[in-house]
């Protein structure tokens, strides 16, 4: 077996409105959306670049269910990343680097889902 990818599929309440959150401030997109006669949305993808794709269904999540999720996206520049995301209107803390080899930055949509901004390789295992 070769796996060729990895989708998340991530449960918002408001699709619609958790797609326009992620376009306008982490600058994800465009997006698909496969909706009910009535103009519901049941399921959607968006695009995160380099071919990666996130699914999301329209459901509510439960209960903290993003807690225990954290989403890495890999990109080429985390500072200008960090520049797209502050001048949107999203609180975050500035880029840091990691002790472990990447510069980084986090931050937590509305409904609890944690972004992981990564730039870089991890320091080989020790030993």
């Amino acid at each position: 077996m070769t796996v060729t990818g990895l989708s998340p599929y991530l449960y918002y309440g408001d699709p619609a409105a958790a797609l326009d959150w992620l376009s306008r401030h982490l600058g994800f997109g465009p997006d698909k959306r496969w909706t009910t006669p009535d103009g519901e949305i049941m399921e959607a993808e968006i695009e995160l670049g380099g071919g990666t794709r996130v699914a999301i269904g329209g459901r509510a999540p439960i209960e903290g269910e993003g807690a225990g999720l954290l989403l890495i996206v890999h990109v080429d520049d985390v500072d200008a990343h960090y520049e797209y995301i502050r001048t949107s209107g999203v609180a975050i803390d500035p880029p840091r680097d990691e002790p472990y080899g990447p510069r980084a930055i986090d931050v937590t949509d509305p409904w609890g889902y944690r972004w992981h901004f990564w730039q870089g390789e991890p320091f080989p295992p020790a030993g």
